[in-house]
């Protein structure tokens, strides 16, 4: 993944917060029972904070705008990296499936919708076997165009 490569060429510690989390933080309970994140005391927790933030704003930076409000409240850049990596990654066969359809188009030999949706659908990891049986029966898929879908 370009993202993976970037950061861990370029910000190679804010690269290592997304891949193993930023360490454990210091909580408390409240009177009323409520859980308290403290706030840092040592430079070290406070180095760890800043690049669990850092973390957090660069991946949220690289998602698409209509994308944000389902990874920001997310509690750290980890939990957000997995997120981002089953919704957007995909599988082999998926993105075989995604680059034949785009060099199907580019050459002028379009697949239909209806095929393209279908086909593309049994191509999903088996993580969205569920949606994806859901989406194959639902009324009106095939016409939906391969953006939507």
């Amino acid at each position: 993944m370009k993202m993976e490569h970037y950061l861990a060429h370029t910000d190679y510690p804010i690269w290592e917060v997304i891949q193993n989390g930023s360490g454990p933080v210091s909580i408390t309970t409240d009177t009323q029972g409520q859980i308290k994140v403290l706030p840092p005391r040592t430079a070290e927790e406070i180095l760890a904070r800043e690049r669990e933030r850092k973390a957090k704003t660069t991946l949220l930076m690289a998602l698409p705008e209509d994308h944000l409000a389902k990874f920001h409240k997310m509690t750290d850049a980890k939990e957000m990296w997995d997120a981002i990596k089953s919704r957007f990654v995909g599988n082999d066969k998926s993105k075989k499936m995604l680059n034949l359809l785009n060099q199907l188009e580019i050459h002028g030999a379009g697949v239909s919708t209806e095929d393209a949706n279908q086909k593309f659908l049994r191509s999903l990891p088996s993580a969205w076997s569920q949606v994806s049986l859901i989406m194959r029966t639902k009324p009106g898929v095939d016409s939906l165009s391969f953006d939507d879908l």
